[in-house]
């Protein structure tokens, strides 16, 4: 991995410059660190909040409102607010729902019957999901390096279909098909964005108009399932891990887009190697979850697809970054 790409620091103080040199990549990735292991515990989280039974909808309703609570307190904070055009609801609507609706509504629903361990591996190979998508649209060519990641990818998937399909007491069909809606819905989401970010609007607009956005979606769906609508907003003790997971998912938001303007978007998908350790190690402490053997053959090809994609790929320019942390801040 290399640290190129951190912006100059020509321009700094001989004690500063030195600090910076030094330091700087140290921080960032300790930084890098918590934002996989964030990412790895928030599916453990919804995890135990299914095993406890508070149900789907419950869980997903309950974190998107808490969610977009945070978000427009902050705004209210920094005194960011913006009134949307037409073409930004669209774009909070579209976002919201892939997201934030179908990939954890994805999520939370695969729970009850795949590990948070295996949902975890899948949710590692979104960017190998968004490379084969980019593919498919012409957004990139294709390279040795992306079939020899797509070559490991299905590897990783036929780990978990031929022990499903040759075992009846394995995962599912139907659970493979949902939790496989996790990658792809998290990768047209980082492609949608990347085409169509408003480049008036700030990071903390955008996040804010995304989970209101994915709000809005929910309510017919709380009303569908709960009636009156009012069993999904009971809290009951088991809401901690809801509760959890939306600090943990809030802080990650902010670590995300502070890591993305100041070490590159290249830098940051390294997250996706620390979540998949990070997330089956969560389960294995805080549930008790253990694996099988395809299960951890499926981890080495998952970590191999991660590594020939990610690792020396092209790192922004430091102009390209000091360009973004202008445009982000």
């Amino acid at each position: 991995m290399s640290f190129e790409a951190f912006p100059s620091t020509a321009h700094l103080s001989g004690a500063k410059r030195d600090w910076v040199t030094v330091w700087q990549p140290a921080w960032h990735c300790a930084l890098l660190f918590l934002l996989g292991s964030m990412w790895g515990l928030q599916f453990v989280l919804l995890k135990i909040a299914t095993v406890a039974g508070l149900g789907e909808v419950n869980i997903l309703f309950t974190s998107m409102v808490l969610l977009a609570a945070g978000f427009l307190g902050a705004m209210a904070l920094t005194k960011t607010w913006f009134l949307p055009n037409w073409g930004h609801v669209r774009f909070f609507f579209t976002s919201g729902l892939l997201g934030f609706v179908l990939p954890l509504g994805a999520a939370i629903l695969a729970a009850r019957e795949i590990s948070a361990g295996v949902i975890v591996v899948f949710e590692a190979l979104t960017p190998i999901v968004a490379m084969m998508l980019a593919l498919g649209l012409g957004i990139e060519t294709s390279t040795r390096r992306c079939l020899q990641s797509m070559t490991f990818a299905v590897m990783c998937l036929l780990c978990f279909l031929v022990p499903s399909l040759m075992s009846p007491g394995g995962i599912t069909m139907a659970a493979l098909g949902i939790v496989l809606i996790v990658p792809i819905a998290s990768a047209c989401d980082c492609l949608y964005v990347a085409a169509r970010w408003p480049n008036d609007l700030r990071p903390l607009q955008v996040v804010t108009g995304e989970a209101v956005g994915a709000l809005i979606l929910l309510s017919p769906c709380l009303l569908f399932w709960s009636g009156d609508g009012t069993a999904a907003f009971s809290w009951t003790y088991d809401h901690w891990a809801v509760l959890l997971f939306v600090m943990i998912s809030f802080l990650e938001a902010y670590l995300y887009f502070y890591l993305i303007c100041r070490a590159g978007a290249v830098f940051v998908s390294f997250a996706s190697l620390i979540s998949l350790f990070a997330g089956i190690l969560f389960g294995i402490v805080l549930i008790g979850e253990s694996h099988s053997a395809s299960v951890w053959l499926a981890v080495g090809f998952a970590v191999l697809a991660l590594y020939v994609q990610l690792y020396n790929r092209p790192q922004p320019s430091a102009a390209g970054l000091e360009d973004r942390k202008a445009t982000i801040h």
